[in-house]
Protein backbone atom coordinates (compact mmCIF):
# COMPACT_ATOMS: atom_id res chain seq x y z
CA UNK A 1 0.00 0.00 0.00
CA UNK A 2 1.16 3.58 -1.19
CA UNK A 3 2.34 5.87 1.71
CA UNK A 4 -0.31 8.84 2.24
CA UNK A 5 1.29 10.53 5.53
CA UNK A 6 4.67 10.51 6.35
CA UNK A 7 6.50 11.80 9.60
CA UNK A 8 10.50 11.58 9.87
CA UNK A 9 11.90 12.82 13.08
CA UNK A 10 9.63 15.84 13.96
CA UNK A 11 9.76 17.98 16.77
CA UNK A 12 7.78 20.44 17.90
CA UNK A 13 7.92 23.43 20.52
CA UNK A 14 5.07 25.99 21.35
CA UNK A 15 5.85 29.79 21.79
CA UNK A 16 6.23 30.32 25.58
CA UNK A 17 6.60 26.33 26.06
CA UNK A 18 9.79 25.00 27.98
CA UNK A 19 8.48 21.60 26.98
CA UNK A 20 8.41 20.42 23.23
CA UNK A 21 4.70 19.08 22.56
CA UNK A 22 6.57 16.46 20.01
CA UNK A 23 9.78 14.56 20.28
CA UNK A 24 11.24 12.85 17.05
CA UNK A 25 7.79 11.59 15.96
CA UNK A 26 8.14 9.14 13.09
CA UNK A 27 5.10 7.80 11.37
CA UNK A 28 3.74 6.84 8.54
CA UNK A 29 0.17 6.63 7.37
CA UNK A 30 -0.78 3.93 4.63
CA UNK A 31 -3.73 3.31 1.80
CA UNK A 32 -6.08 1.62 3.81
CA UNK A 33 -4.98 2.28 7.54
CA UNK A 34 -7.09 3.38 10.41
CA UNK A 35 -5.00 4.42 12.68
CA UNK A 36 -5.93 5.16 16.88
CA UNK A 37 -3.79 7.64 18.25
CA UNK A 38 -4.35 7.49 22.33
CA UNK A 39 -2.54 8.43 25.53
CA UNK A 40 -3.04 10.48 28.47
CA UNK A 41 -3.60 14.68 28.52
CA UNK A 42 -0.94 16.48 27.12
CA UNK A 43 0.30 13.54 25.44
CA UNK A 44 0.72 15.72 22.14
CA UNK A 45 -2.25 13.88 20.29
CA UNK A 46 -3.86 17.41 19.28
CA UNK A 47 -0.50 18.87 17.87
CA UNK A 48 0.52 15.52 16.28
CA UNK A 49 -3.14 15.38 14.48
CA UNK A 50 -2.84 19.15 12.95
CA UNK A 51 0.88 18.42 11.93
CA UNK A 52 -0.29 15.96 9.68
CA UNK A 53 -2.93 18.09 8.34
CA UNK A 54 0.06 21.23 7.87
CA UNK A 55 -1.75 23.36 10.54
CA UNK A 56 1.19 23.28 12.69
CA UNK A 57 3.58 25.29 11.74
CA UNK A 58 1.40 26.94 8.86
CA UNK A 59 -1.34 28.18 11.07
CA UNK A 60 -0.34 28.19 14.40
CA UNK A 61 3.07 29.11 14.51
CA UNK A 62 5.58 27.59 17.24
CA UNK A 63 9.11 28.70 18.11
CA UNK A 64 11.08 25.40 16.58
CA UNK A 65 9.66 22.59 14.31
CA UNK A 66 11.91 20.36 13.35
CA UNK A 67 12.05 17.17 11.11
CA UNK A 68 10.41 16.08 7.60
CA UNK A 69 6.18 15.69 6.85
CA UNK A 70 4.40 14.68 3.48
CA UNK A 71 1.09 14.52 3.17
CA UNK A 72 0.41 12.40 -0.31
CA UNK A 73 3.95 13.61 -1.88
CA UNK A 74 3.52 17.41 -0.66
CA UNK A 75 5.75 19.12 1.80
CA UNK A 76 3.35 20.42 4.33
CA UNK A 77 6.45 23.35 5.11
CA UNK A 78 6.46 24.45 1.24
CA UNK A 79 2.37 23.81 0.20
CA UNK A 80 -0.18 25.97 1.39
CA UNK A 81 -2.88 24.91 3.73
CA UNK A 82 -5.64 25.01 1.38
CA UNK A 83 -4.20 22.71 -1.15
CA UNK A 84 -2.98 19.90 1.94
CA UNK A 85 -6.58 20.28 3.59
CA UNK A 86 -8.04 18.53 -0.19
CA UNK A 87 -5.90 15.44 0.33
CA UNK A 88 -6.07 15.63 4.34
CA UNK A 89 -9.14 17.23 6.33
CA UNK A 90 -9.66 17.58 10.29
CA UNK A 91 -12.30 17.48 12.64
CA UNK A 92 -11.09 19.47 15.60
CA UNK A 93 -12.13 18.26 19.15
CA UNK A 94 -13.19 22.18 19.08
CA UNK A 95 -15.91 20.98 16.82
CA UNK A 96 -17.87 24.90 17.78
CA UNK A 97 -15.00 26.78 16.72
CA UNK A 98 -15.11 24.98 12.72
CA UNK A 99 -18.56 26.04 12.50
CA UNK A 100 -19.18 29.51 10.96
CA UNK A 101 -22.00 29.77 8.47
CA UNK A 102 -25.25 29.94 9.84
CA UNK A 103 -27.28 27.33 8.07
CA UNK A 104 -26.62 23.39 8.38
CA UNK A 105 -26.49 23.23 4.12
CA UNK A 106 -24.49 26.26 4.07
CA UNK A 107 -21.90 25.09 6.32
CA UNK A 108 -21.60 21.46 4.66
CA UNK A 109 -21.48 23.63 0.87
CA UNK A 110 -18.61 25.96 2.38
CA UNK A 111 -15.96 23.32 1.52
CA UNK A 112 -17.02 22.25 -2.01
CA UNK A 113 -17.94 25.45 -3.00
CA UNK A 114 -14.18 26.58 -2.45
CA UNK A 115 -13.09 23.58 -4.39
CA UNK A 116 -14.58 25.74 -7.29
CA UNK A 117 -16.98 21.91 -8.14
CA UNK A 118 -19.88 22.31 -10.23
CA UNK A 119 -23.34 23.72 -8.44
CA UNK A 120 -24.33 19.86 -8.95
CA UNK A 121 -21.81 17.79 -7.48
CA UNK A 122 -22.00 20.83 -4.65
CA UNK A 123 -25.78 19.79 -4.16
CA UNK A 124 -24.96 15.73 -4.35
CA UNK A 125 -22.27 16.24 -2.09
CA UNK A 126 -23.87 18.16 0.94
CA UNK A 127 -26.93 15.76 0.06
CA UNK A 128 -24.32 12.69 0.05
CA UNK A 129 -22.00 14.25 3.54
CA UNK A 130 -25.98 14.95 5.35
CA UNK A 131 -27.15 11.13 4.77
CA UNK A 132 -23.76 9.59 6.38
CA UNK A 133 -24.05 12.15 9.55
CA UNK A 134 -27.72 11.61 10.02
CA UNK A 135 -28.79 15.29 9.67
CA UNK A 136 -31.61 15.13 6.50
CA UNK A 137 -34.49 17.03 7.27
CA UNK A 138 -32.22 19.73 9.22
CA UNK A 139 -30.81 21.50 6.20
CA UNK A 140 -32.59 24.76 6.89
CA UNK A 141 -31.61 24.65 10.57
CA UNK A 142 -29.62 27.28 12.53
CA UNK A 143 -26.49 26.09 12.97
CA UNK A 144 -26.69 27.72 16.80
CA UNK A 145 -30.55 25.93 17.11
CA UNK A 146 -28.49 22.65 17.15
CA UNK A 147 -27.66 20.48 20.23
CA UNK A 148 -24.24 20.17 20.89
CA UNK A 149 -24.14 16.22 19.50
CA UNK A 150 -25.99 18.09 16.08
CA UNK A 151 -22.94 20.17 15.94
CA UNK A 152 -20.33 18.40 15.83
CA UNK A 153 -22.04 15.64 13.21
CA UNK A 154 -22.37 19.07 11.48
CA UNK A 155 -19.00 19.29 11.67
CA UNK A 156 -18.18 15.62 10.17
CA UNK A 157 -20.12 16.35 7.68
CA UNK A 158 -18.31 19.52 6.75
CA UNK A 159 -15.10 17.85 6.17
CA UNK A 160 -16.87 14.93 4.58
CA UNK A 161 -17.87 16.86 1.72
CA UNK A 162 -14.15 17.58 0.89
CA UNK A 163 -14.11 13.76 0.53
CA UNK A 164 -10.13 14.00 1.39
CA UNK A 165 -7.67 11.01 1.12
CA UNK A 166 -6.81 11.05 5.04
CA UNK A 167 -9.71 11.76 7.28
CA UNK A 168 -8.33 12.81 10.84
CA UNK A 169 -10.86 13.06 13.70
CA UNK A 170 -9.49 14.85 17.20
CA UNK A 171 -12.22 13.54 19.73
CA UNK A 172 -14.29 14.21 17.23
CA UNK A 173 -17.39 11.60 18.34
CA UNK A 174 -17.19 12.68 22.10
CA UNK A 175 -20.77 14.63 22.16
CA UNK A 176 -22.20 12.20 20.03
CA UNK A 177 -24.97 9.59 21.79
CA UNK A 178 -23.74 6.31 21.84
CA UNK A 179 -25.29 4.52 18.72
CA UNK A 180 -24.15 7.93 16.53
CA UNK A 181 -20.42 6.83 17.67
CA UNK A 182 -20.60 3.65 16.59
CA UNK A 183 -22.58 4.17 13.11
CA UNK A 184 -20.26 7.36 12.44
CA UNK A 185 -17.10 4.39 12.62
CA UNK A 186 -19.17 2.31 10.63
CA UNK A 187 -19.28 4.70 8.08
CA UNK A 188 -15.29 5.40 8.02
CA UNK A 189 -14.86 2.28 7.89
CA UNK A 190 -17.05 1.55 5.03
CA UNK A 191 -15.84 4.67 2.75
CA UNK A 192 -12.35 3.03 3.01
CA UNK A 193 -13.56 -0.03 2.18
CA UNK A 194 -14.92 2.08 -1.10
CA UNK A 195 -12.10 4.17 -1.46
CA UNK A 196 -13.78 7.30 -0.98
CA UNK A 197 -11.52 7.94 1.42
CA UNK A 198 -8.30 6.27 1.71
CA UNK A 199 -7.29 6.47 5.34
CA UNK A 200 -8.34 7.78 8.84
CA UNK A 201 -6.41 8.67 12.09
CA UNK A 202 -8.91 8.79 15.05
CA UNK A 203 -8.00 10.12 18.32
CA UNK A 204 -10.36 8.79 20.84
CA UNK A 205 -10.78 7.38 24.43
CA UNK A 206 -13.43 4.78 23.80
CA UNK A 207 -10.84 1.94 23.35
CA UNK A 208 -13.44 -0.74 23.16
CA UNK A 209 -14.54 1.11 19.51
CA UNK A 210 -11.42 1.64 18.62
CA UNK A 211 -10.29 -2.31 19.03
CA UNK A 212 -13.24 -2.86 16.47
CA UNK A 213 -12.06 -0.12 13.75
CA UNK A 214 -8.56 0.31 13.86
CA UNK A 215 -5.54 -2.00 12.45
CA UNK A 216 -2.66 -0.07 14.12
CA UNK A 217 -2.89 2.07 18.14
CA UNK A 218 -0.44 4.37 18.27
CA UNK A 219 0.18 5.01 21.81
CA UNK A 220 1.39 8.90 23.13
CA UNK A 221 3.16 10.50 26.09
CA UNK A 222 4.94 13.15 26.81
CA UNK A 223 5.20 14.07 23.16
CA UNK A 224 6.78 10.23 22.29
CA UNK A 225 5.08 7.00 20.52
CA UNK A 226 5.57 4.86 23.63
CA UNK A 227 4.19 1.79 21.56
CA UNK A 228 2.53 1.42 18.26
CA UNK A 229 1.15 -1.69 17.03
CA UNK A 230 -2.30 -3.70 16.52
CA UNK A 231 -4.95 -3.31 18.50
CA UNK A 232 -4.60 -6.67 19.65
CA UNK A 233 -0.82 -6.04 20.69
CA UNK A 234 -1.51 -2.38 22.39
CA UNK A 235 -4.59 -2.45 24.16
CA UNK A 236 -4.19 -6.29 25.92
CA UNK A 237 -1.34 -4.23 28.02
CA UNK A 238 -3.75 -3.50 31.12
CA UNK A 239 -1.22 -1.98 32.98
CA UNK A 240 0.44 0.37 30.41
CA UNK A 241 -3.14 1.79 29.48
CA UNK A 242 -4.29 1.73 33.50
CA UNK A 243 -0.70 3.87 33.87
CA UNK A 244 -2.26 6.17 31.53
CA UNK A 245 -5.16 6.65 32.79
CA UNK A 246 -6.94 5.01 30.09
CA UNK A 247 -9.14 2.03 30.18
CA UNK A 248 -8.81 -0.95 28.33
CA UNK A 249 -11.68 -2.84 26.74
CA UNK A 250 -14.04 -3.99 29.92
CA UNK A 251 -14.23 -7.76 28.90
CA UNK A 252 -10.21 -7.38 28.46
CA UNK A 253 -9.88 -6.02 32.03
CA UNK A 254 -11.78 -8.27 33.41
CA UNK A 255 -10.22 -11.83 32.10
CA UNK A 256 -6.84 -10.10 33.03
CA UNK A 257 -7.94 -9.53 36.45
CA UNK A 258 -9.44 -13.39 36.47
CA UNK A 259 -5.48 -14.33 35.86
CA UNK A 260 -5.41 -15.25 31.83
CA UNK A 261 -2.50 -14.37 30.10
CA UNK A 262 -2.39 -11.73 27.12
CA UNK A 263 -2.14 -13.89 24.73
CA UNK A 264 -6.12 -15.22 26.07
CA UNK A 265 -7.22 -11.79 26.77
CA UNK A 266 -10.52 -10.90 24.32
CA UNK A 267 -11.40 -7.25 23.06
CA UNK A 268 -14.62 -7.86 22.28
CA UNK A 269 -18.12 -9.11 24.07
CA UNK A 270 -18.22 -12.17 21.30
CA UNK A 271 -14.74 -13.29 22.07
CA UNK A 272 -15.28 -13.12 25.87
CA UNK A 273 -18.29 -15.34 25.65
CA UNK A 274 -15.83 -18.13 24.37
CA UNK A 275 -14.24 -18.04 27.50
CA UNK A 276 -17.84 -18.13 29.78
CA UNK A 277 -18.75 -21.44 30.24
CA UNK A 278 -17.03 -22.20 33.94
CA UNK A 279 -18.41 -18.32 34.88
CA UNK A 280 -20.47 -18.08 37.82
CA UNK A 281 -21.58 -14.99 39.97
CA UNK A 282 -24.38 -14.21 42.73
CA UNK A 283 -26.77 -12.14 41.80
CA UNK A 284 -26.72 -8.40 42.06
CA UNK A 285 -28.38 -6.33 44.63
CA UNK A 286 -31.06 -3.94 43.28
CA UNK A 287 -30.80 -0.44 44.31
CA UNK A 288 -33.91 0.63 45.69
CA UNK A 289 -34.57 4.66 44.26
CA UNK A 290 -36.06 6.53 47.15
CA UNK A 291 -38.90 9.05 46.61
CA UNK A 292 -38.56 11.13 49.36
CA UNK A 293 -38.10 14.69 49.79
CA UNK A 294 -38.94 16.23 47.12
CA UNK A 295 -36.48 19.27 45.59
CA UNK A 296 -37.71 19.80 42.33
CA UNK A 297 -40.79 19.04 40.04
CA UNK A 298 -41.80 19.50 36.92
CA UNK A 299 -45.43 19.13 35.81
CA UNK A 300 -46.56 18.75 31.61
CA UNK A 301 -43.46 20.46 30.28
CA UNK A 302 -43.76 21.75 26.49
CA UNK A 303 -41.10 23.78 24.78
CA UNK A 304 -40.54 24.95 20.98
CA UNK A 305 -37.87 27.39 19.62
CA UNK A 306 -39.67 26.93 16.46
CA UNK A 307 -44.14 27.17 16.61
CA UNK A 308 -45.73 23.93 16.31
CA UNK A 309 -41.90 22.14 16.26
CA UNK A 310 -41.89 21.12 19.78
CA UNK A 311 -38.79 20.03 21.14
CA UNK A 312 -40.11 19.09 25.23
CA UNK A 313 -43.48 17.19 24.87
CA UNK A 314 -45.73 17.10 28.35
CA UNK A 315 -42.47 16.07 30.14
CA UNK A 316 -43.08 15.06 34.25
CA UNK A 317 -40.48 14.76 36.38
CA UNK A 318 -39.66 14.64 39.95
CA UNK A 319 -36.09 14.41 41.61
CA UNK A 320 -35.12 13.98 45.00
CA UNK A 321 -32.80 15.37 47.77
CA UNK A 322 -29.49 13.37 47.47
CA UNK A 323 -30.02 11.06 44.81
CA UNK A 324 -27.43 10.70 41.50
CA UNK A 325 -29.98 11.04 38.64
CA UNK A 326 -28.68 10.34 34.71
CA UNK A 327 -30.41 12.15 31.87
CA UNK A 328 -29.75 9.86 28.79
CA UNK A 329 -31.35 10.06 25.39
CA UNK A 330 -29.96 10.36 21.54
CA UNK A 331 -28.35 13.86 20.24
CA UNK A 332 -31.48 16.02 19.73
CA UNK A 333 -33.47 14.75 22.21
CA UNK A 334 -33.96 17.47 24.45
CA UNK A 335 -32.00 16.75 27.09
CA UNK A 336 -30.16 20.24 27.45
CA UNK A 337 -33.41 22.20 26.81
CA UNK A 338 -34.83 20.16 29.74
CA UNK A 339 -31.38 21.60 31.85
CA UNK A 340 -32.41 25.17 30.45
CA UNK A 341 -36.12 25.11 31.72
CA UNK A 342 -34.85 23.80 35.25
CA UNK A 343 -32.19 26.71 35.40
CA UNK A 344 -35.21 29.37 34.26
CA UNK A 345 -32.88 30.15 31.21
CA UNK A 346 -35.86 29.06 29.38
CA UNK A 347 -39.42 29.41 30.20
CA UNK A 348 -42.11 26.73 29.32
CA UNK A 349 -44.86 27.35 26.87
CA UNK A 350 -46.91 25.43 28.98
CA UNK A 351 -46.29 24.04 32.49
CA UNK A 352 -45.35 24.18 35.99
CA UNK A 353 -41.71 23.68 37.40
CA UNK A 354 -41.78 23.76 41.71
CA UNK A 355 -38.47 24.01 43.34
CA UNK A 356 -38.04 23.24 46.85
CA UNK A 357 -42.25 23.78 47.10
CA UNK A 358 -41.76 27.19 45.19
CA UNK A 359 -43.15 27.76 41.96
CA UNK A 360 -40.62 28.89 40.12
CA UNK A 361 -42.13 28.68 36.28
CA UNK A 362 -41.90 32.70 35.55
CA UNK A 363 -38.90 33.24 37.06
CA UNK A 364 -35.03 33.68 35.51
CA UNK A 365 -32.14 32.26 36.57
CA UNK A 366 -31.60 34.80 39.48
CA UNK A 367 -34.21 32.75 41.68
CA UNK A 368 -32.14 29.44 41.60
CA UNK A 369 -29.17 31.20 42.61
CA UNK A 370 -27.91 29.07 46.02
CA UNK A 371 -30.39 26.40 45.11
CA UNK A 372 -28.82 24.72 41.79
CA UNK A 373 -25.39 25.07 40.50
CA UNK A 374 -25.61 24.60 36.62
CA UNK A 375 -22.33 23.65 34.90
CA UNK A 376 -22.46 24.08 31.27
CA UNK A 377 -21.76 21.10 28.31
CA UNK A 378 -18.67 23.42 27.22
CA UNK A 379 -16.67 24.71 30.42
CA UNK A 380 -15.39 27.47 28.16
CA UNK A 381 -18.62 29.35 27.69
CA UNK A 382 -18.66 29.58 31.66
CA UNK A 383 -15.39 30.80 32.29
CA UNK A 384 -14.63 34.62 31.82
CA UNK A 385 -12.25 35.92 34.71
CA UNK A 386 -8.64 36.52 34.33
CA UNK A 387 -7.54 33.72 36.95
CA UNK A 388 -9.08 30.73 38.41
CA UNK A 389 -9.59 32.53 41.67
CA UNK A 390 -11.29 35.28 40.42
CA UNK A 391 -13.90 32.95 38.82
CA UNK A 392 -14.57 30.89 41.73
CA UNK A 393 -15.48 34.20 43.37
CA UNK A 394 -17.24 35.67 40.97
CA UNK A 395 -20.64 33.97 42.43
CA UNK A 396 -20.21 34.30 46.16
CA UNK A 397 -19.00 38.11 45.60
CA UNK A 398 -22.83 38.90 43.59
CA UNK A 399 -24.89 36.87 46.55
CA UNK A 400 -23.35 39.81 48.24
CA UNK A 401 -21.39 37.65 51.11
CA UNK A 402 -18.61 39.41 53.36
CA UNK A 403 -15.10 39.78 51.51
CA UNK A 404 -13.88 37.60 54.13
CA UNK A 405 -16.60 34.34 53.44
CA UNK A 406 -15.48 35.09 49.59
CA UNK A 407 -12.51 33.60 50.16
CA UNK A 408 -13.01 31.21 53.17
CA UNK A 409 -15.68 29.40 50.35
CA UNK A 410 -13.02 30.21 47.40
CA UNK A 411 -10.02 28.56 48.93
CA UNK A 412 -12.50 25.82 50.79
CA UNK A 413 -13.99 24.79 47.00
CA UNK A 414 -10.42 24.76 45.75
CA UNK A 415 -9.34 22.25 48.04
CA UNK A 416 -12.03 20.30 47.82
CA UNK A 417 -11.86 20.21 43.97
CA UNK A 418 -7.90 19.71 44.11
CA UNK A 419 -7.12 23.05 42.37
CA UNK A 420 -5.50 25.03 45.33
CA UNK A 421 -2.64 25.47 43.13
CA UNK A 422 -4.00 26.59 40.46
CA UNK A 423 -5.73 29.86 41.87
CA UNK A 424 -3.12 32.26 40.40
CA UNK A 425 -3.09 30.79 36.79
CA UNK A 426 -5.16 31.98 33.75
CA UNK A 427 -8.15 29.55 33.26
CA UNK A 428 -8.11 29.69 29.31
CA UNK A 429 -4.40 28.46 29.95
CA UNK A 430 -5.22 24.94 31.66
CA UNK A 431 -5.97 21.36 30.33
CA UNK A 432 -9.45 20.45 29.56
CA UNK A 433 -9.74 18.87 32.37
CA UNK A 434 -8.56 21.85 34.65
CA UNK A 435 -10.78 24.06 33.16
CA UNK A 436 -14.04 21.50 33.65
CA UNK A 437 -13.03 20.94 37.33
CA UNK A 438 -12.70 24.86 37.55
CA UNK A 439 -16.10 25.57 36.11
CA UNK A 440 -17.25 22.94 38.46
CA UNK A 441 -15.89 24.50 41.43
CA UNK A 442 -16.89 28.38 40.31
CA UNK A 443 -20.82 26.73 40.68
CA UNK A 444 -19.90 24.98 44.51
CA UNK A 445 -19.14 28.37 45.98
CA UNK A 446 -22.56 29.09 45.73
CA UNK A 447 -22.99 25.82 48.19
CA UNK A 448 -26.20 24.70 46.13
CA UNK A 449 -28.69 22.22 46.84
CA UNK A 450 -28.95 20.70 43.79
CA UNK A 451 -25.80 20.37 41.28
CA UNK A 452 -26.89 19.76 37.41
CA UNK A 453 -23.94 18.95 34.85
CA UNK A 454 -24.65 18.89 31.25
CA UNK A 455 -22.26 16.59 29.50
CA UNK A 456 -19.66 17.09 32.17
CA UNK A 457 -17.18 14.76 31.22
CA UNK A 458 -16.88 15.20 27.11
CA UNK A 459 -13.42 15.20 25.78
CA UNK A 460 -11.98 13.88 29.16
CA UNK A 461 -10.02 11.10 29.46
CA UNK A 462 -11.71 8.11 31.32
CA UNK A 463 -9.39 8.29 34.62
CA UNK A 464 -9.77 12.27 34.51
CA UNK A 465 -13.57 11.66 34.27
CA UNK A 466 -13.69 9.16 37.20
CA UNK A 467 -11.75 11.96 38.94
CA UNK A 468 -14.37 14.51 38.38
CA UNK A 469 -17.39 12.02 39.07
CA UNK A 470 -15.77 11.17 41.95
CA UNK A 471 -15.48 14.45 43.34
CA UNK A 472 -19.31 14.81 42.80
CA UNK A 473 -20.06 11.81 44.44
CA UNK A 474 -18.21 12.53 46.96
CA UNK A 475 -20.04 16.07 47.28
CA UNK A 476 -23.32 13.76 47.22
CA UNK A 477 -22.29 11.61 50.02
CA UNK A 478 -21.01 14.28 52.42
CA UNK A 479 -23.18 17.37 51.84
CA UNK A 480 -26.35 15.57 50.50
CA UNK A 481 -26.16 17.35 47.26
CA UNK A 482 -28.27 16.24 44.34
CA UNK A 483 -27.15 15.65 41.41
CA UNK A 484 -28.24 15.53 38.02
CA UNK A 485 -26.47 14.37 34.96
CA UNK A 486 -26.84 14.87 31.47
CA UNK A 487 -24.50 12.84 29.54
CA UNK A 488 -23.57 10.51 26.76
CA UNK A 489 -21.27 8.36 28.66
CA UNK A 490 -22.82 5.27 29.72
CA UNK A 491 -20.15 4.20 32.06
CA UNK A 492 -20.64 7.05 33.99
CA UNK A 493 -24.72 5.90 33.69
CA UNK A 494 -23.42 2.92 35.02
CA UNK A 495 -21.15 3.93 37.95
CA UNK A 496 -22.46 6.80 39.44
CA UNK A 497 -26.39 7.23 38.68
CA UNK A 498 -29.01 5.50 40.71
CA UNK A 499 -32.07 6.21 38.49
CA UNK A 500 -32.30 7.36 35.30
CA UNK A 501 -34.69 9.12 32.84
CA UNK A 502 -34.43 8.06 28.91
CA UNK A 503 -35.49 10.57 26.73
CA UNK A 504 -36.68 10.58 22.91
CA UNK A 505 -38.20 12.95 20.73
CA UNK A 506 -38.93 15.46 23.39
CA UNK A 507 -40.48 12.65 25.57
CA UNK A 508 -39.42 10.83 28.81
CA UNK A 509 -39.12 6.62 27.52
CA UNK A 510 -38.63 5.25 30.74
CA UNK A 511 -38.01 6.43 34.50
CA UNK A 512 -36.32 3.94 36.34
CA UNK A 513 -33.72 2.43 38.70
CA UNK A 514 -29.91 1.92 36.81
CA UNK A 515 -30.09 -1.76 36.95
CA UNK A 516 -33.58 -2.21 35.23
CA UNK A 517 -32.80 -0.20 33.00
CA UNK A 518 -29.88 -1.44 31.59
CA UNK A 519 -31.34 -5.17 31.50
CA UNK A 520 -33.39 -4.07 28.59
CA UNK A 521 -30.89 -3.28 25.91
CA UNK A 522 -33.21 -3.84 23.43
CA UNK A 523 -34.84 -0.62 25.04
CA UNK A 524 -31.63 0.91 24.94
CA UNK A 525 -30.58 0.13 21.13
CA UNK A 526 -34.05 1.38 20.05
CA UNK A 527 -33.11 4.70 21.83
CA UNK A 528 -29.84 4.55 20.27
CA UNK A 529 -27.89 3.81 23.43
CA UNK A 530 -25.14 1.26 23.51
CA UNK A 531 -24.67 -0.04 26.84
CA UNK A 532 -21.22 -0.35 28.81
CA UNK A 533 -19.13 -3.24 26.99
CA UNK A 534 -19.38 -5.31 30.79
CA UNK A 535 -23.03 -4.57 30.89
CA UNK A 536 -23.93 -6.07 27.88
CA UNK A 537 -21.30 -9.01 28.16
CA UNK A 538 -22.40 -9.95 31.85
CA UNK A 539 -26.48 -9.83 30.09
CA UNK A 540 -25.83 -12.28 27.51
CA UNK A 541 -23.27 -14.04 29.29
CA UNK A 542 -25.15 -14.43 32.79
CA UNK A 543 -28.84 -13.56 32.53
CA UNK A 544 -28.34 -9.61 35.07
CA UNK A 545 -26.23 -6.65 34.02
CA UNK A 546 -23.60 -6.00 36.34
CA UNK A 547 -22.59 -2.60 36.15
CA UNK A 548 -18.94 -2.20 36.61
CA UNK A 549 -16.21 -4.81 36.46
CA UNK A 550 -15.27 -4.37 40.28
CA UNK A 551 -18.90 -5.19 40.92
CA UNK A 552 -18.74 -8.57 38.49
CA UNK A 553 -15.38 -9.34 40.16
CA UNK A 554 -17.16 -8.81 44.00
CA UNK A 555 -19.73 -11.47 42.83
CA UNK A 556 -17.79 -13.75 41.08
CA UNK A 557 -18.03 -17.32 42.93
CA UNK A 558 -14.92 -18.86 43.33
Amino acid sequence: MSTLIELDDVWVRYRMARDYALRGISLKIREGDVVGIIGPTGAGKSTLAKVMCGIVPNLEPCDEFRGYVSVCGLDTREVPVGIICRRCAMVFQDYEAQLFRTSVELEVAFGPENLGLEPSEIERRVKWALELTGLVGLERRYTYALSGGQKQRLAIASVLSLQPDVLVLDEATSDLDPRGKLELFQVIKKLIEARIIKAAVIIDHHLDKLAQLANRIVVLKNGEVIDEGTPREVLTKVELLKSLKLEPPQVTELFHRLGHTRDKLPLTIDEALEHTKNLRARKPERTEVSKVDKVLSLRDIWFYYVPSEWVLKGINLDVYRGECLGIIGQNGSGKTTLANIIMGILKPIKGRVTLLDQDVTEKGPTARIGIIGYVLQNPDYQIFNRTVYEELAFAPKHMNLPPDEVDRRVKHVAKLVGIEHLLDEDPFFLSKADRQRVAVASVLTMYPKILLLDEPTTGLTPGETRDLMDLVMKLNRELGMTVIVITHDMNVVARYCTRVVLMKSGEIVIDTDTRTLFKNIELLRQNYIEPPQIIEYTVRALGEPYLTVDELIQHLER
